[in-house]
């Protein structure tokens, strides 16, 4: 391979540029000024006409799932097209019991800065107004903290017109605090921005009396917080608010809820409807707490899910019948902000040529001018250790170096906006679940190198790329991290060419409880192995609610702005590609094939406990225990099936002769019927339930530590086999997802694949030597009573449970020539058994075929070891090369 020359280059490094691709207010009214006691605008039509903005305020940002989703282009551009919201806040989580170390000064700076810079950006992107909020509730404003965020924020946003700045949510202490605060903030924020300034004030900024009138500045107004359920719009804030504007200095209601001030209870319609009608005849702008999915009634939306479109909760109905009806705007033609990005395409690199381009596919190869390959892959290669999901794409294929069949995802321009000749991308995108454990996805994938070992762009600046298609998770995966938590930002769907244009701050990892291990791309940028664009749906949402608004995404033009890249180009003709993909697809990189969760034996199966065939036709097993049904009616469901209860048992029937269905070919199995999901008043996905105890004594289990996996037979449902022994108390038993069948099919299922979600906060060893209960649930979906079984397949059947002993091939080994070198695991090491002395090269990768380590050893004739320790608990591909021979296997780390 050629070798690659990364320096710095001489061209200036350009600066972030973001543009409206609409006109809205902003474009409309200009930059807010508070005049007297109102804002106007500095355009010219409204720079001596009050100016009124309506729109949300988004929940905290250290907050969970239910919050943080909403902190993205993608929900942004919902609210602005669904809701005409006018303006957003970002409610910056400064400090919170809650926030787990997500908040701004409690270790997540990088996390709050890249919501920030995600929010922001969406917002000038559509033209609206954002309020970047020092969110935090006490009787401290940590200033010092509050100053140098400020700063930050108005250096990167102070030229916007969109961008307003409130410096204390809501002090909970002294008037003299918050001055104090305030006069310290204030000219950190003057020094880059002369934009509108929002000050609160005590009582959790229920007092702009005492704001108005206290600083000198003159572009400054006071907010106001209220909760229509608790407070009157004739009441003390109100009256406080007046006063304010008396003093000749606006109010900004930057919070306020339908419901009670403890953001719970019933939206009060006409409680609500006096304080809008006050606002509008004082022309006060607006912000609704909140834009989230919280378990609260002032939360606007009731579904995470939001790729389907925002689904609204009581409250968010009638907010969105508040805002502003304008159909459309005026541009004033103010500028705005930074001069715009170029939109020109590349029309390819010479071979050798100096660039910045990783990327522009003109010269109609599959390979990065880096020497990297182009790729694809889905949740449908993954390995079983989660399961396997069900999505697809319908490119060609083409086999690569490794002599590996694979996705092709170059393709000719869709031609239009785009003037390339060529573009890569993925077609006919399809998100299916499966039995995968988390959210299913398919994913275009760059590996920098042939061998996805390192690249130093340590100098890069930022990245861009165009696009246009499905939202996507724009992805760069790094060495330095282990977990698959990488970096991340997220793009919003398009149905024309658009160019992104990403810095470091705005890269994000996922909040998997590992926040002390999280760090800023910029430090990791000289270790890059892989960039990724991911399309993502939810977890555990019906497949016809879960795919994307286009059922593509095509990229181009890939850039690393501030290195010199000595580009390594073929100048080829493309390959043709075969006319559908492969019948099971392979991950992108260096060999690791799927492998299936459930498990056919390679050699044979001995029952070691036979715990019931159902023949005797009676609820008892063979280890004394019994069969029966449940569902989800103790937590609020009302699912059901039409098994017959039976009051002497006292419970459903579960047993069926084997005349209901003669295609199993036995005397008897149990089942569910007639299964209907109702979730009810359940907070929770609704569920029925086939289940039993292991032992007519509860309290004992039986011991079935003396086999390797469960096999049954099944017919029927998707659905979530569980096992107890007694020492879970949240719910996360343990567990694994098998997928439907509509004939009767046996299962063996490996106890390695059988563990807790990773939800759970109290992680536990199953012990196998004291099993109590077992269950099989089919299980619906979460706030979607529309989804419902197929009535031809609306039953479970189960019968032959057994615990066994199968002899498996648990670890293949992948030859590409002839191989003396032998390889083994034992505990925590690699075992390296060579037949001579030699320099070996040790390649370690996770099943997505991302490159985790890389090293060269000199190792002796004989059993080597290597140590393992450090690796995270999981399966991987082990790839031994010594010379011509290669050995690769499959290894897991318990």
């Amino acid at each position: 391979m050629k070798k690659i020359l990364l320096t710095t280059m001489l061209a200036a490094v350009s600066a972030m540029a973001i543009s409206a691709s609409r006109i809205g207010p902003v474009s409309q009214y200009g930059e807010l000024k508070a005049s007297g006691n109102k804002l106007v605008g500095s355009c010219p039509d409204y720079a001596n006409t009050a100016v009124q903005v309506k729109g949300m305020s988004l929940f905290w940002s250290s907050g969970a799932d239910s919050s943080t989703v909403f902190y993205n282009e993608a929900a942004i551009n919902h609210m602005v097209k669904d809701m005409n919201i006018e303006v957003i806040r970002f409610a910056m989580g400064v400090k919170n019991d809650f926030d787990k170390g997500r908040g701004y000064i409690t270790g997540g700076e990088d996390l709050q800065k890249a919501m920030l810079m995600n929010v922001v950006n969406a917002a000038i992107d559509n033209d609206i107004y954002v309020i970047i909020d020092w969110h935090i509730e006490s009787a401290e404003g940590y200033t010092s903290d509050a100053v140098k965020f400020f700063e930050y924020a108005a250096q990167k946003y102070g030229s916007y017109n969109n961008v307003i700045f409130e410096v204390w949510n809501e002090p909970t202490g002294g008037w003299d605090a918050v001055k104090n605060h305030a006069n310290q903030v204030i000219p950190a924020i003057r020094k880059y921005s002369d934009n509108l300034i929002l000050i609160g004030s005590t009582s959790w900024s229920s007092n702009p009396a005492e704001c108005a009138g206290s600083f000198s500045d003159s572009n400054y107004g006071c907010t106001l917080h209220f909760y229509a359920a608790t407070h009157s719009a004739g009441g003390d804030k109100s009256q406080s608010a007046q006063s304010a504007m008396q003093k000749n200095v606006p109010v900004f209601v930057t919070e306020w809820g339908t419901v009670a001030a403890d953001g719970n209870g019933g939206a009060n319609q006409s409680a609500s409807q006096a304080w809008i009608d006050w606002m509008n005849q004082n022309k006060i702008s607006w912000a609704n707490w909140s834009a989230s999915a919280v378990n609260e009634g002032s939360a606007a939306f009731n579904k995470l899910n939001i790729d389907a479109g925002l689904s609204y909760s009581a409250s968010g109905n009638m907010v969105k019948g508040w805002m502003n009806k304008t159909s459309s705007y005026k541009d004033c033609h103010l500028q705005n902000g930074n001069a715009s990005s170029s939109d020109g395409y590349s029309k390819g690199v010479a071979d050798g040529e100096t660039t910045d381009i990783i990327d522009d596919m003109e010269d109609g190869d599959r390979y990065a001018y880096t020497g990297g390959f182009w790729s694809a892959f889905t949740d449908a290669t993954e390995d079983g250790t989660n399961g396997v999901g069900k999505s697809s794409i319908t490119n060609g294929t083409w086999e690569n170096d490794f002599g590996k069949t694979v996705y092709d995802v170059l393709m000719p321009s869709d031609g239009g906006k785009n003037t390339s000749k060529y573009m890569v991308g993925l077609k006919g995108i399809k998100l299916s679940q499966g039995t995968y454990s988390y959210a299913p996805y398919v994913a275009l994938g760059l590996n920098l190198t042939k061998d996805t070992t390192n690249i130093d762009l340590g100098k890069c600046n930022a990245i861009s790329y165009k696009y246009k298609g499905a939202r996507h998770q724009f992805r760069v995966e790094t060495s330095l991290v282990t977990n698959w938590n990488f970096h991340y930002v997220e793009k919003d769907a398009v149905d024309d060419w658009k160019q992104v244009e990403l810095s470091w701050e705005q890269f994000k990892q996922e909040d998997w409880g590992d926040n002390d291990k999280h760090f800023n791309l910029k430090t990791g940028m000289d270790k890059v192995n892989r960039f990724g664009w991911f399309i993502k749906g939810a977890l555990d949402v019906p497949d016809a609610q879960n795919q994307p608004k286009y059922d593509y995404l095509y990229v181009d033009d890939v850039r690393c702005d501030g290195v010199a890249i000595k580009a390594i180009s073929t100048l080829a003709t493309p390959a043709s590609s075969s006319a559908g993909p492969t019948s099971s697809p392979a991950s992108s990189s260096s060999g690791a094939g799927p492998a299936s969760s459930s498990v056919a034996p390679t050699t044979q199966v001995v029952t070691v406990v036979d715990i019931d065939d159902v023949e005797d036709l009676n609820e008892v097993l063979k280890t004394t225990g019994t069969w029966y049904a449940y569902n989800d009616s103790v937590p609020g469901g009302l699912s059901s099936i039409t098994n017959v209860y039976d009051p002497a048992l006292p419970g459903y029937v579960v047993v069926f002769p084997g005349t209901d269905d003669p295609t199993n070919g036995t005397a008897g199995f149990v089942g569910l019927k007639g299964i209907v999901w109702n979730q009810g008043t359940y907070a929770e996905a609704p569920f029925v339930a086939l289940g039993l105890n292991m032992n007519a004594d509860t309290t004992l289990g039986v011991n079935l530590s003396q086999c390797n996996a469960i096999s049954y037979r099944y017919k029927g449902m998707p659905h979530t086999f569980k096992v107890q022994d007694g020492s879970v108390t949240d719910y996360a038993y343990h567990q694994r997802k098998v997928d439907s069948s509509s004939v009767w099919k046996e299962i063996i299922i490996e106890k390695k694949f059988i563990s807790q979600p990773t939800w759970t906060s109290d992680p536990k060893d199953l012990n196998w030597g004291a099993v109590k209960k077992m269950a099989w649930e089919v299980i619906g979906a979460k706030d979607y009573p529309e989804y419902q079984p197929d009535p031809a397949l609306n039953f479970l059947y189960v019968d032959d449970l057994k615990c066994v002993n199968a002899t498996v091939d648990a670890v293949k080994a992948i030859r590409f020539v002839s191989s003396s070198i032998r390889l083994g695991v034992q505990g925590n090491s690699l075992s390296v058994n060579l037949d001579k002395a030699g320099s070996v090269r040790i390649q370690i990768f996770d099943l997505m075929g991302h490159a985790v380590s890389n090293t060269t050893e000199s190792m002796h004739a004989g059993s080597n070891t290597v140590s393992l320790e450090k690796m995270s608990r999981g399966s991987y591909i082990v790839r031994v090369v010594r010379g011509s021979e290669v050995k690769a296997a499959r290894v897991t780390i318990r």
